[in-house]
């Protein structure tokens, strides 16, 4: 049969699963694989210490800023594209010193997160104009607030797509016209806001995206929904800051497990998480009883000892540091508010024009949710894009929803209406992903395409569906909800854009709006608290919901 999985991408970007079932009947089309074909991580391998402040000598991590406002993922992902950025690029500072080589803007991720596409942000080669009234609109919400809402809210935000459609990073100093809008010193002087243009908007990018993976949690639950230590978790982010893709996870402020005098977090209580932070490193060694809290007697108090040694270096955001180490501290392996994990990779810059490569696509809602159903039978989703210039295909990005994953895919060029796989293939290939998350992969040559040309890119994916290696194929989708008072949120598709073929056929993504929406419905109303009170709201029936088009996008250099 048919099997709907609708995976929720949580506020730092952690898809868990759920299933339900459908009224079509069949049996599944299944292939089995070679498990160890995605790579799985040999913990025994990895090291014992990481801190990416002196690895090999070197410090690749910024200074720690200071947040103001509820912004702290901002100032989190920010702090992770920048580690990342400057491993990839070999661009570390003796250990011991400030490296200050880049600085990317919190402002620029919290602003344009929350803002949809206008028509004054249409710019050849990023936003198309028939995306115009995609994403969030949050004027209705800001005028009943003194705060602005968009630096409040990461919680339903995935914000890997950001960058991933070629939105930033971009650097703190960036000047449009003279100006500097994202520099802030005095907070309570500035206001929070950035022109809706494609001039500000389409800033120039300082780093090239290249990945992003939601790792299992270190915080695991049991069968009774109770906390249970996840050591694939561990040795996730373990190997993710071996490579030097720093990682950012929710968890619980500071406050209920801060010991301040070892500058060491560690919480064993059940509430939610309400914070963001940047993993720089971790140490295996790191012992247990500098987590513990003492009375007034001195004593320590039961239960703010973790059970085994073992810490994550991690990099808040409140405070400014200069030599010292003011900033980092140290949470326990066994933390139970640990969540959503999500690790940064960028590729090496170059002066071949990388920073400022083209981007086809439909998918600029910036939502967190991504629905997965499971089809008996092959099963294929395409975008389809019109060049807008003289330019040369060289990368394709998407989206995955499932851990071990297999995707594969096709490139073709002149391309019938209502046929993606027509016309000339240009090029063929297999993917595999541990991980759930975006990807971009280069493709194995670059290939002309002259204004108008009609092409299109095809993707078979497939999950391993069982211990077994068994697979089976899925179609991933966006979606999305308001969850502020006062907050809309569109997702744009348009004839011809997006399609899913199931069934031998090929059908256009527009006449499968409430279908998916439906799907995106009943799963949606599982991952809202029925009472919540406050900033968040609960979605309340179908209505609420929206879909964008399939997260595929074409990454193109301009043929100057």
């Amino acid at each position: 049969m048919k099997r709907i999985w609708i995976v929720f991408l949580a506020a730092m970007l952690l898809f868990s699963a759920a299933a339900c079932s459908s009224d079509k009947g069949g049996a599944a089309d299944k292939d089995a694989v070679d498990n160890g074909d995605f790579d799985e991580i040999d913990a025994a391998k990895l090291p014992s210490k990481i801190d990416l402040r002196d690895y090999d000598g070197k410090n690749y991590v910024t200074p720690v800023k200071s947040q103001q406002y509820g912004d702290c993922w901002a100032f989190a992902q920010a702090a992770a594209a920048e580690t990342s950025y400057l491993f990839a690029n070999e661009m570390g500072v003796p250990a011991g010193e400030i490296n200050d080589q880049v600085d990317f803007s919190e402002k620029y991720i919290a602003w344009y997160m929350f803002h949809g596409i206008t028509g004054d942000d249409v710019a050849v080669g990023k936003v198309r104009a028939s995306q115009v009234g995609e994403g969030f609109d949050l004027s209705e919400a800001e005028k009943n607030m003194d705060v602005a809402a968009y630096i409040i809210g990461g919680k339903y935000i995935d914000r890997a797509n950001l960058f991933g459609s070629g939105f930033g990073p971009v650097d703190e100093s960036v000047s449009v016209k003279g100006e500097t809008p994202y520099a802030y010193d005095d907070m309570s002087e500035v206001e929070w806001k950035l022109p809706l243009n494609a001039e500000y908007r389409n800033a120039p990018t300082q780093a090239v995206f290249r990945n992003s993976c939601s790792l299992p949690s270190p915080a695991g639950k049991d069968e009774n929904g109770g906390y249970a230590f996840n050591e694939d978790g561990l040795n996730a982010i373990k190997s993710e800051i071996s490579q030097g893709h720093t990682v950012t996870f929710g968890l619980r402020s500071m406050h209920p497990g801060f010991n301040i005098k070892n500058k060491t977090v560690y919480y064993d209580g059940d509430e939610s998480p309400d914070h963001a932070v940047a993993v720089v490193g971790y140490d295996d060694d790191y012992a247990k009883e500098n987590f513990a809290r003492t009375d007034s007697g001195d004593k320590v108090i039961e239960g703010t000892t973790p059970p085994e040694n073992g810490a994550f270096i991690i990099k808040n955001s409140w405070g400014l540091a200069d030599n010292d180490d003011d900033g980092f501290l140290y949470l326990s392996y066994y933390d139970h508010s640990i969540t959503t994990p999500m690790s940064y990779e960028f590729d090496k810059s170059d002066s071949a024009g990388a920073t400022a490569l083209n981007y086809d696509q439909y998918d600029l809602m910036m939502t967190a949710w991504y629905g997965s159903t499971d089809y008996d039978e092959e099963t294929k989703t395409a975008n389809v894009f019109d060049a807008e210039e003289d330019e040369s295909l060289c990368q394709i990005e998407y989206t995955t929803g499932s851990e071990k994953t297999e995707v594969s895919y096709e490139i073709y060029k002149g391309v019938e209406a209502d046929d993606p796989a027509s016309g000339e293939m240009l090029e063929k290939g297999v993917s595999r992903h541990l991980y759930p998350g975006c990807h971009r992969i280069d493709l194995e040559d670059e290939y002309a395409l002259k204004k108008g040309d009609r092409y299109a890119v095809v993707l078979t994916m497939k999950r391993v569906a069982d211990e077994d290696g068994e697979m089976v194929y899925t179609e991933v989708f966006p979606y999305s909800a308001p969850f502020f008072n006062g907050m809309a949120v569109s997702g744009v598709i348009n004839e011809g854009e997006s399609y899913l073929y199931t069934d031998g056929k090929w059908v256009d993504m527009t006449n499968l709006k409430e279908d998916l929406i439906e799907r995106a419905y009943q799963q949606g109303k599982d991952n809202f608290d029925e009472e919540e009170e406050g900033l968040y709201i609960t979605p309340k029936g179908k209505e609420d919901y929206t879909v964008d088009n399939y997260p595929i996008k074409a990454i193109l250099k301009t043929h100057k």
